[in-house]
């Protein structure tokens, strides 16, 4: 049976002489795995929209149980990651995340728009990287079904908390005379650009801006957040770090 399906590839491995598998998410079949034969070839008319972050539209064939790629169509292959060490590496975490995240075969569009309309802000640039991994990373969790409660203190019920505090374990909202020892301080600006992330139109979750000791907060709060939910961390994310402390101290020499 084919399907004709849009999805970004989240994973290549290669297999044979020329060939590839994949791991897509896609918009009408969630997460699945495709073989692609000769997608590695020179020749080959599917070695663009096979490679790993593009958004491509896919014709599959499905056979019992197994998908494999007719063609590979690309739409969107975000060039700007892929000649940025930094941008590459956030790309791959943000990659790894939806992998850990997505649902085999259960179409999530949602997710889906995070991820792409994350990716295309790393690529074109004009976004600060702590902000998009953020707004990335809250996002996710929140389509994880792992959405904080941010509406007032989940002890005392104060809704304009004087000095605000995220409890990562609770995923709530406390104010800092409530706050567990697991908590993250916030400030008035990360904990409004948190309830806007969260509350925000999909194609609209980066309309805004934030730097400082309040963009830092926000990062912060977002990376413990998304980890201590999923139990977990990820390579590309130490990596990504590693990245990031060395431009760091390249630049401050």
């Amino acid at each position: 049976m084919l399907i004709n399906t849009s999805g970004l590839i989240l994973r290549e491995v290669n297999y044979r002489d020329s060939d590839k598998m994949l791991t897509i998410l896609t918009r009408d079949r969630g997460k699945i795995s495709a073989s692609c034969a000769g997608a590695r070839s020179r020749r080959s008319n599917m070695r663009a929209g096979t490679q790993l972050f593009a958004y491509s539209d896919f014709t599959l064939f499905e056979g019992k149980g197994r998908y494999s790629v007719n063609e590979a169509e690309p739409v969107e292959l975000f060039m700007g990651v892929r000649n940025d060490i930094s941008r590459l590496s956030l790309a791959s975490y943000m990659a790894e995340v939806l992998e850990a995240i997505a649902d085999e075969e259960e179409p999530d569009a949602g997710l889906l728009s995070t991820g792409l309309n994350c990716l295309y802000a790393l690529s074109v640039g004009k976004k600060n990287e702590k902000l998009i991994k953020a707004v990335f990373e809250l996002r996710v969790a929140a389509h994880a079904g792992f959405a904080p409660e941010l509406t007032a203190c989940a002890v005392c019920g104060d809704t304009g908390p004087e000095r605000p505090c995220l409890d990562i374990s609770g995923g709530t909202l406390v104010c800092e005379r409530c706050a567990p020892a697991e908590s993250v301080r916030l400030s008035r600006e990360s904990l409004a650009a948190m309830r806007y992330v969260l509350g925000a139109e999909e194609k609209r979750i980066l309309s805004f801006s934030l730097q400082g000791t309040a963009l830092v907060e926000f990062s912060s709060a977002a990376e413990r957040y998304l980890l201590h939910r999923l139990e977990r961390g990820f390579r590309t994310l130490d990596f990504y770090r590693a990245v990031s402390e060395e431009q760091t101290d390249g630049g401050s020499g």
